[in-house]
Protein backbone atom coordinates (compact mmCIF):
# COMPACT_ATOMS: atom_id res chain seq x y z
CA UNK A 1 0.00 0.00 0.00
CA UNK A 2 1.15 3.81 -1.06
CA UNK A 3 1.73 6.15 1.65
CA UNK A 4 -0.76 8.60 0.08
CA UNK A 5 -3.52 5.56 0.17
CA UNK A 6 -2.55 4.79 3.68
CA UNK A 7 -3.02 8.02 4.50
CA UNK A 8 -6.15 8.46 3.16
CA UNK A 9 -7.49 5.28 4.43
CA UNK A 10 -6.39 7.22 8.29
CA UNK A 11 -7.84 10.65 7.43
CA UNK A 12 -10.74 10.19 5.67
CA UNK A 13 -12.30 8.27 8.71
CA UNK A 14 -11.57 10.92 11.31
CA UNK A 15 -12.80 13.33 8.70
CA UNK A 16 -16.20 11.44 8.69
CA UNK A 17 -16.18 11.33 12.55
CA UNK A 18 -15.91 15.80 13.39
CA UNK A 19 -18.53 16.23 10.49
CA UNK A 20 -21.03 13.67 11.69
CA UNK A 21 -20.78 14.10 15.88
CA UNK A 22 -20.44 17.78 16.12
CA UNK A 23 -18.67 19.20 19.87
CA UNK A 24 -21.31 19.06 22.53
CA UNK A 25 -20.11 20.73 25.85
CA UNK A 26 -16.70 22.41 25.77
CA UNK A 27 -15.45 20.62 22.58
CA UNK A 28 -16.77 16.64 23.73
CA UNK A 29 -18.15 14.67 21.40
CA UNK A 30 -21.57 14.21 21.07
CA UNK A 31 -23.00 10.77 20.35
CA UNK A 32 -25.16 10.67 17.30
CA UNK A 33 -28.62 10.16 17.32
CA UNK A 34 -28.15 6.48 16.20
CA UNK A 35 -27.00 5.78 19.49
CA UNK A 36 -30.07 5.79 20.98
CA UNK A 37 -29.55 8.43 23.57
CA UNK A 38 -32.82 10.22 24.32
CA UNK A 39 -32.78 13.94 23.67
CA UNK A 40 -36.28 15.22 24.38
CA UNK A 41 -39.03 14.22 26.93
CA UNK A 42 -41.04 12.58 24.41
CA UNK A 43 -37.42 10.16 23.04
CA UNK A 44 -37.49 9.39 27.28
CA UNK A 45 -40.94 8.31 27.19
CA UNK A 46 -40.57 5.69 24.21
CA UNK A 47 -37.37 4.35 26.19
CA UNK A 48 -39.57 3.78 28.69
CA UNK A 49 -42.51 2.37 27.08
CA UNK A 50 -40.19 0.03 25.11
CA UNK A 51 -38.40 -1.03 28.76
CA UNK A 52 -37.90 -4.95 28.66
CA UNK A 53 -37.39 -5.32 32.51
CA UNK A 54 -39.39 -4.95 35.59
CA UNK A 55 -40.15 -2.20 38.28
CA UNK A 56 -39.09 -1.67 41.58
CA UNK A 57 -39.68 0.72 44.14
CA UNK A 58 -35.56 1.26 44.82
CA UNK A 59 -35.26 4.47 46.89
CA UNK A 60 -31.78 4.35 45.25
CA UNK A 61 -29.82 2.48 43.12
CA UNK A 62 -26.76 1.65 41.03
CA UNK A 63 -26.44 0.53 37.44
CA UNK A 64 -25.01 -3.16 37.06
CA UNK A 65 -21.45 -1.41 35.37
CA UNK A 66 -21.51 0.77 39.00
CA UNK A 67 -20.56 4.24 37.49
CA UNK A 68 -24.26 5.63 38.21
CA UNK A 69 -25.78 5.64 41.42
CA UNK A 70 -29.18 7.43 41.48
CA UNK A 71 -31.28 8.65 44.85
CA UNK A 72 -34.78 9.01 44.12
CA UNK A 73 -36.58 9.58 47.43
CA UNK A 74 -34.10 9.86 49.99
CA UNK A 75 -34.62 13.31 51.81
CA UNK A 76 -32.02 14.95 49.51
CA UNK A 77 -33.39 15.74 45.98
CA UNK A 78 -34.04 13.35 43.28
CA UNK A 79 -30.86 12.59 40.77
CA UNK A 80 -28.23 10.69 39.23
CA UNK A 81 -24.45 11.02 39.52
CA UNK A 82 -21.40 9.36 38.07
CA UNK A 83 -18.47 7.65 39.65
CA UNK A 84 -16.21 8.54 36.80
CA UNK A 85 -16.21 10.19 33.51
CA UNK A 86 -17.72 13.89 34.78
CA UNK A 87 -18.46 16.33 31.68
CA UNK A 88 -16.01 18.91 31.92
CA UNK A 89 -18.68 22.07 31.11
CA UNK A 90 -17.70 25.53 31.98
CA UNK A 91 -20.39 26.91 30.62
CA UNK A 92 -22.21 25.56 33.62
CA UNK A 93 -19.91 25.58 36.02
CA UNK A 94 -18.60 29.45 35.58
CA UNK A 95 -16.30 30.80 38.01
CA UNK A 96 -16.27 27.86 40.46
CA UNK A 97 -13.25 27.30 41.94
CA UNK A 98 -13.53 23.79 43.29
CA UNK A 99 -14.98 22.06 39.78
CA UNK A 100 -15.67 22.96 35.85
CA UNK A 101 -16.85 19.44 35.75
CA UNK A 102 -20.75 18.32 35.95
CA UNK A 103 -21.16 14.91 37.69
CA UNK A 104 -24.79 14.81 39.01
CA UNK A 105 -27.87 15.81 37.79
CA UNK A 106 -30.53 16.58 39.87
CA UNK A 107 -34.38 17.72 39.80
CA UNK A 108 -34.66 21.10 41.68
CA UNK A 109 -38.63 22.57 41.69
CA UNK A 110 -39.05 19.38 39.06
CA UNK A 111 -36.31 20.89 36.74
CA UNK A 112 -33.66 19.01 35.36
CA UNK A 113 -30.22 21.08 36.52
CA UNK A 114 -26.16 20.20 36.26
CA UNK A 115 -24.47 19.94 39.08
CA UNK A 116 -20.90 20.68 39.63
CA UNK A 117 -19.96 18.59 42.51
CA UNK A 118 -17.38 17.84 44.66
CA UNK A 119 -19.25 16.17 46.93
CA UNK A 120 -21.27 12.57 47.19
CA UNK A 121 -24.70 11.64 46.89
CA UNK A 122 -23.97 8.16 47.39
CA UNK A 123 -24.79 6.14 50.54
CA UNK A 124 -24.25 2.31 51.30
CA UNK A 125 -27.05 -0.65 50.52
CA UNK A 126 -28.17 0.88 47.15
CA UNK A 127 -29.45 -2.21 45.09
CA UNK A 128 -28.50 -2.91 41.58
CA UNK A 129 -31.23 -1.64 38.92
CA UNK A 130 -30.88 -4.12 35.94
CA UNK A 131 -30.50 -2.89 32.41
CA UNK A 132 -33.96 -2.39 30.94
CA UNK A 133 -35.75 -2.24 34.57
CA UNK A 134 -37.26 0.82 36.00
CA UNK A 135 -36.58 2.72 39.06
CA UNK A 136 -40.20 4.24 41.01
CA UNK A 137 -41.41 4.93 44.15
CA UNK A 138 -45.53 4.62 44.30
CA UNK A 139 -47.41 8.14 44.43
CA UNK A 140 -43.74 9.50 44.02
CA UNK A 141 -43.61 11.72 40.92
CA UNK A 142 -39.88 10.65 39.16
CA UNK A 143 -38.59 7.22 37.54
CA UNK A 144 -35.83 6.06 36.23
CA UNK A 145 -34.77 3.63 34.07
CA UNK A 146 -31.29 2.06 33.74
CA UNK A 147 -30.27 0.97 30.16
CA UNK A 148 -26.69 0.29 28.78
CA UNK A 149 -26.53 3.62 27.49
CA UNK A 150 -27.25 5.06 30.29
CA UNK A 151 -30.19 6.30 33.01
CA UNK A 152 -33.04 8.02 31.46
CA UNK A 153 -35.05 10.07 34.52
CA UNK A 154 -38.31 11.90 34.03
CA UNK A 155 -40.44 13.82 35.82
CA UNK A 156 -44.20 12.54 35.09
CA UNK A 157 -46.39 15.59 36.57
CA UNK A 158 -44.06 17.91 34.03
CA UNK A 159 -41.93 17.13 30.74
CA UNK A 160 -38.79 17.25 32.23
CA UNK A 161 -35.65 14.98 33.15
CA UNK A 162 -32.33 14.06 31.65
CA UNK A 163 -30.41 11.41 30.56
CA UNK A 164 -27.08 10.85 31.99
CA UNK A 165 -24.03 8.83 31.42
CA UNK A 166 -20.38 8.65 31.15
CA UNK A 167 -19.00 11.91 29.12
CA UNK A 168 -22.23 12.94 28.47
CA UNK A 169 -25.64 14.68 30.19
CA UNK A 170 -29.02 15.74 28.16
CA UNK A 171 -31.09 17.83 29.90
CA UNK A 172 -34.83 17.80 29.07
CA UNK A 173 -36.87 21.05 30.69
CA UNK A 174 -39.70 21.51 28.51
CA UNK A 175 -40.85 24.78 30.07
Amino acid sequence: MSLRKALVALVVPLLALVVVAPPGADGAVRHDRASGIPRTYDAALRHFAHATGTEHAYKKFVTPSGNIYCALKMGIPTGCELSEGAIRDPGVCPGNPVSEYVGRVEFHRGRAVPICNTDTIRTPGAKTLKYGDIAHIPGWHYACLSEEIGVTCINENKTEGFFLHRGEYVIFNAG
